[in-house]
């Protein structure tokens, strides 16, 4: 499984998937003034309000991670279901629903629905922006990692920079040439997603809700080329 996901072709398309999480949180941060891609500091920010007597924004707050939740549980049935049958994975399905999101936020947006780009987060509409992106951030991130095995992960830096420290300590103490590849893998998904933040945060100033659009293709690429190659994710019997 590990020469599978650590395959130079599998590594760039998780790559391609790190780079969006990274540019969709960069696209989240500037729209909205939050972290979109992970649901870590939302606990936190539910607290400032309740103590703030901000009682319908705390609620909006606890309901983020019920939506990242949804997305995560909704991509993973189709894998777990697939995987019980010894099918291929197949993700373009959850991919084209990225999609999807991703156009029917920047076409909303571009229309006004989500009021101007780079307010605050203050009212219902800003909350169903923020739900669907954390619904899109969810999908996304559990898409590869319920396969993997949690092994890779594209929405976020904590989970993959804690398994690359614990990497490198195993590849120091042992020089497992597994674990080699992994952290180059590892290492690939960290500059990727940093690389999408920093596109991101060039590119909405000048795109704002439209730049959600080139989230939408390519979630569709990247669906394309999984569909494309499925059968290269799962391992083949060894011919005696």
């Amino acid at each position: 499984m590990i020469e599978i996901i650590s395959h130079p072709s599998n590594r760039i398309t998780w790559a391609l998937l790190a780079f969006q999480g990274g540019y969709v949180n960069a696209g989240g941060l500037l729209c909205l003034h939050l972290f979109v891609s992970h649901v870590t500091g939302f606990s936190t920010l539910f607290s400032q309000e309740i103590a703030a007597q901000n009682y319908m924004k705390s609620f909006y707050f606890l309901l983020v991670p019920v939506f990242f939740l949804l997305g995560a549980f909704f991509s993973s049935i189709f894998t777990e279901v697939r995987k019980s049958r010894k099918q291929p994975p197949v993700y373009i399905h959850i991919l084209l629903l990225l999609a999807f999101i991703f156009s029917l936020v920047a076409t909303f947006g571009t229309y006004g629905f989500f009021g101007q780009f780079g307010e605050p987060f203050g009212d219902l509409h800003d909350f169903l922006l923020l739900s669907l992106l954390a619904l899109s951030c969810g999908a996304q991130n559990a898409i590869i990692t319920h396969y993997s095995g949690t092994i890779v992960r594209t929405t976020h830096l904590t989970g993959i920079t804690t398994d690359l420290g614990i990497g490198l300590a195993k590849y120091f103490v042992s020089n497992d040439k597994k674990e080699g590849r992994l952290n180059r893998m590892r290492i690939d998904l960290i500059v990727a997603f940093i690389v999408g933040s920093l596109v991101g945060v060039f590119a909405f100033p000048k795109l704002q809700f439209s730049g959600f659009f080139v989230s939408a293709a390519l979630s569709l690429l990247v669906g394309i080329k999984l569909y494309s190659s499925r059968k290269s994710l799962i391992p083949q019997p060894k011919i005696p």
